[in-house]
Parts: C-alpha cells; structure tokens; sequence
C-alpha cells in the first residue's frame, strides 16, 4: 500500500507546521465482546480511515459478533485481524508490536477522536520531533451523556503550567504531574494521544498494574522520552462497563506498588544523569516523596474504611483519616506551585 501522506496545517496559534511527507500512523484496536459498541466505533473511525496507513485489530477471542462487524464493516486496505490469549496490556503490546507505521494510534472501543484530532497529534510529533503527544479527552457517560467533572492528570499539567498552544515541556515536569497523580496516568486516555512506534516497540507496556499499566508506563519512561502536550480537545473518552471482571486486573496495594516504581525509577536514572540529579534536588523531590508517601498512606486507610459496610462518616478515626490526607495534599500542592513558579523565574 501506498504510504498516507500527512498535510501542513496549523498549529493551536496559527503558525505553520513542517511535517515529514512519509509520516504515517498505524492503529491498533483491542477488542473483547464489544459488539454493542463496534458499529458506532467504526463509524467515528471514517473521517480519519483515508489518513492512516495500516489497522491492526488484536481481538482476545471474543463469542459476541465483534470479529464478524469488523470484518464486515470496517474497510481499510491494510487490515490485519489478530486472535490473542486475554490480558489487557498484553494484546495492546502484541498489536503494537505488529505496527510497521512510523506513530501508533491506539483506537479503543468506545473512544473516539476527529480526523483534524489526529492531524495535528502527527503535526505536533513532527514539529518537535518528539516520542509523543499528549491531550485531554472530554469524557461521556456509557448513554453519551457528558460526565463534566472528569479531570485527567494532563489537565492539571496544562492548567498549572499555563499551557495554551503546543509546546515540549521538561520530561523531570511530566514526571512530576505523573507522581503527584499516581497511579492515575499522565497520559490520560491513550486514545487521546499519539506515540512514535519505536518507543512503544521498545519498552512495553507493564502487564502487573492492573488496568493502569500506562500510567506505571509513563512512571519507568518519561524520564527518558520527549513528550509534547497540546491543550486542544478533540476526542472523547466513554465510561462504559467492561467486558472482563474488574478482579481480574485488581493488584495488592497498588499506591505503594506505583510509588516505589517511582521512587526507584528517580534514583536509578539520578545514578547515571547527574544533570536530572541536579534537577531533582533542586524541585526538591525528597520531600516530595516523603509527603506523598504520608499523603498514599491516609488515602489508602481512608479508602479502606470507605469499603467497609458502616459508612465511614460514622467513624471519628476515618474523619481523622480524611484530614491527614487532606493536609499532606495541601503540602504537595504548594510543592507544585513552588516548584513551577521557580522554573518561571528561570
């Protein structure tokens, strides 16, 4: 097939962008049983099906009809269907594998981005060069309804850092924001985003974090990677019902599990890098850390109570829980700000 070409456009500020003519983006699409939800998926996918170079679909064996839809109703020259044994990040690492394509676009079922979307996530990658880019999706309930308090970790990137046209910020800032929400991911919704193929083909997906293995992604390579944000919103995430049992992918103390990867991702690469090291102790990650880890404590017993059949609210010890976390978030709040405002007098 003929390599898909990708235009010039403009950028959030009008300015132009040079992007490579070669540049193209391969997709991969996990499914599982998600028959209800593939026709209206593949029907976002046709604005953008002409851009792409290459689809892989890497189905886990699913006994609705989703295999038959996309055979049936998704048309793309170079579509390849894949059979892989379950497991969340191991079919995405598999598709991944499978990519020839310069980026990698990741279309889970149920989320959807436009074609100008995924135009300016390749425009932005060119212009800087870089591993990837990040966005924020809008977020809607499983009826399509909008859910208007979603906040991504990105978000709070691109409010604290006053971000409004793409730019590269310093990998040390994204692993700030990725610490500070874990083990949420900074990356948000990967749906929302666009990743040089080779990174990914590099370092793997994590497959012992449960469903949050792009977050612990982001945590063991962000440090090493260069990625762009752009403020612009152009897809949507979709809270629907899973079609595999949440226990399947539940991980003993997760907190502490992210935290420690964290903390020993820092100092492995604070080893070898005496540039980063410099860096980390002047934004003052050692107390950041200290707090963090007060502040993951009383989250996890607070969260704990809340589990319990009697209402937390009925126990004074789980109001004292409340208050200590809310102390220790107040602390690494103002940390952020510190450091953001000392990078600005830079």
């Amino acid at each position: 097939m003929k390599n898909t070409t990708v235009n010039i456009l403009q950028s959030a500020v009008n300015k132009p962008v040079d992007v490579s003519p070669t540049a193209t983006i391969g997709v991969m699409i996990p499914t599982l049983n998600c028959a209800r939800l593939l026709p209206a998926h593949i029907e976002s996918m046709q604005s953008w099906l002409h851009f792409v170079s290459e689809i892989i679909v890497v189905d886990s064996h699913s006994n609705d009809d989703t295999v038959e839809i996309i055979r049936e109703q998704l048309k793309h020259p170079a579509l390849r269907v894949f059979q892989h044994p379950r497991g969340l990040y191991q079919s995405w690492n598999f598709g991944i594998s499978q990519i020839t394509s310069q980026y990698t676009y990741i279309s889970t079922v149920g989320d959807s981005i436009s074609c100008a979307g995924l135009e300016h996530l390749c425009a932005v990658a060119e212009r800087f060069q870089c591993d990837g880019v990040i966005s924020r999706p809008r977020a809607i309930k499983d009826d399509g309804s909008a859910i208007h308090n979603a906040y991504w970790p990105i978000n709070d990137a691109i409010i604290s850092l006053g971000i409004s046209e793409p730019v590269l910020p310093e990998p040390i800032e994204l692993f700030l924001f990725a610490l500070l929400h874990i083990p949420n991911a900074i990356l948000g919704s990967s749906a929302s985003n666009l990743y040089r193929t080779a990174i990914l083909q590099r370092a793997s997906f994590p497959t012992d974090f449960g469903t949050v293995g792009d977050a612990a992604w982001a945590v063991s390579n962000i440090l090493d990677c260069r990625f762009a944000v752009t403020p612009e919103i152009f897809s949507t995430f979709r809270d629907h019902p899973k079609a595999y049992p949440s226990k399947e992918y539940a991980v003993a103390d997760l907190y502490e599990k992210s935290f420690n990867l964290a903390r020993n991702t820092l100092e492995q690469r604070s080893s070898i890098d005496a540039a980063l090291r410099a860096k980390a102790i002047q934004m003052d990650f050692e107390r950041l850390f200290c707090n963090l880890g007060e502040y993951l404590k009383w989250r996890r017993r607070l969260d704990a109570e809340r589990d319990r059949k009697l209402p937390w609210i009925f126990k004074p010890h789980a109001w004292r829980f409340r208050a200590e976390r809310n102390s220790f978030h107040r602390r690494l709040q103002e940390h952020k700000k510190a450091v953001i405002k000392s990078s600005s007098a830079v």
